[in-house]
């Protein structure tokens, strides 16, 4: 049996943009910023400190908007902490320096800006030193907060999120001073 379909020019026409707009959604979703390998144990002490994801025994039973504010109380939290804090705790936890400018580096790719800064004894110092400390842990967890407002978070951030390298710019901030 053979099907002829006729179809009008205007008809022609938006069927091709609605082609070209599905593909232009699919290659978006297709290009996924990962963090890197060398940076999971920066994460996961992250994590485990502040019971995030799989540490937290009740995350899978949060909503979003839970989640949501218990990220947001995590960050409130860290301007509480000693700001180099997290740096003696994370190397007694057997995270590498060089776990940790990973981690750093996959931050200032993600957040679109040429560079990242935080503020120490008053000057503005480069962010990614290898030393995991409030600033670094904010950056993540500002990182986490747009994910999940975002409602792209379905999984721990050593999995793939469909986000594109700097479309979280107004999440992570340019200069963090952060602890005190």
């Amino acid at each position: 049996m053979k099907i002829n379909l006729n179809i009008d020019e205007n008809e022609r026409t938006r069927i091709l943009e609605m082609h070209n707009s599905a593909k232009s959604v699919i290659s978006e979703q297709s290009t996924a910023f990962v963090f890197s390998e060398t940076s999971k144990p920066a994460m996961r002490f992250i994590m485990d400190k502040f019971d995030l994801y799989k540490y937290n025994s009740n995350w899978s039973g949060m909503s979003s908007d839970e989640q949501l504010q218990y990220l947001k109380n995590v960050r409130q939290q860290l301007t509480t902490m000693d700001m180099n804090s997290l740096v003696e705790e994370s190397k007694t936890a057997g995270v590498t320096s060089a776990s940790t400018m990973s981690l750093q580096n996959d931050l200032l790719r993600v957040s679109g800006k040429p560079e990242l800064k935080f503020i120490s004894d008053g000057l503005p110092k480069n962010f990614v030193d290898g030393r995991l400390g409030t600033n670094t842990a904010a950056a993540w967890i500002d990182y986490q907060i747009y994910l999940t407002s975002k409602g792209e978070q379905k999984a721990p951030v050593t999995k793939q999120e469909y986000v594109q390298p700097g479309s979280a710019q107004p999440a992570i901030q340019g200069t963090y001073s952060v602890g005190k």
